[in-house]
């Protein structure tokens, strides 16, 4: 699929593609964009999204030109795998999942990805609830694994509820510092596994290690101030 730059028309139908549960992508390399503003409403039976070693793709959502309104529909996508996109620079761009929800993800894989400075938007952390696997590699720009919301009040703390998660893998992200850029409280009390390598930045995220191997954490409830660097854990 060398020649292939687009994956859908403009004008097809509202219901087109309303039954596909499961979309995988290889080897495309003249795509830049998986899911345009057009598609917004056309992929609510996605199930399961694998792009892999597609070397032009910048941005898998793009729903920039979308207006937003009061109510949000919900995705059914329940696995992302993104492996080998040298050029990509958003999974969201630009924070538009005020229009959609993600709250059925469960599964979260992102390695090869140079450029890639943060993978969720902060409207996107907050529907996490059902996520249980999260990997992070070899996303060497990754400062933030949620993007700091420059809107938002400096002074609150933002909580993210993670009750189901329970692994969590972080491999060479050499310019990760933080979860998240402000004030923040991590609650994922069903973590069982947390993977980090190759993180020498990285603050505000521990974890007790006995001969090599991580336990199990049992109070990972953590409110980090990353202004101050301070880490208070309860």
């Amino acid at each position: 699929m060398e020649k292939l730059n687009t994956i859908w028309q403009p004008h097809i139908g509202l219901h087109s593609f309303c039954s596909l549960d499961s979309l995988i992508i290889r080897e495309c390399h003249k795509l830049v964009t998986i899911f345009p503003s057009f598609m917004e409403q056309r992929f609510q039976s996605l199930q399961s999204l694998t792009i892999t070693n597609c070397k032009s793709v910048e941005n898998i959502f793009d729903f920039a030109m979308i207006p937003q309104t009061c109510d949000r529909n919900e995705t059914n996508l329940h696995k992302i795998v993104l492996q080998g996109l040298p050029n990509l620079v958003s999974v969201w761009k630009d924070d538009t999942c005020e229009i959609l929800k993600y709250n059925n993800l469960q599964s979260v894989t992102v390695d090869g990805s140079p450029y890639l400075k943060n993978l969720f938007p902060l409207s996107v952390a907050n529907d996490l609830e059902k996520l249980e696997f999260l990997d992070v590699r070899n996303c060497k720009a990754m400062k933030e694994i949620v993007a700091w919301d420059q809107g938002s009040n400096e002074n609150a703390i933002i909580t993210f509820k993670f009750p189901r998660l329970n692994n969590v893998s972080l491999q060479s992200l050499f310019e990760l510092v933080s979860f998240y850029g402000g004030t923040h409280t991590l609650e994922w009390p069903s973590l069982k596994k947390l993977f980090i390598l190759r993180c020498g930045k990285l603050e505000g995220i521990t974890t007790e290690i006995s001969n090599s191997q991580v336990k199990p954490i049992v109070l990972a409830t953590e409110k980090v101030d990353n202004r101050k660097r301070e880490l208070r854990t309860y």
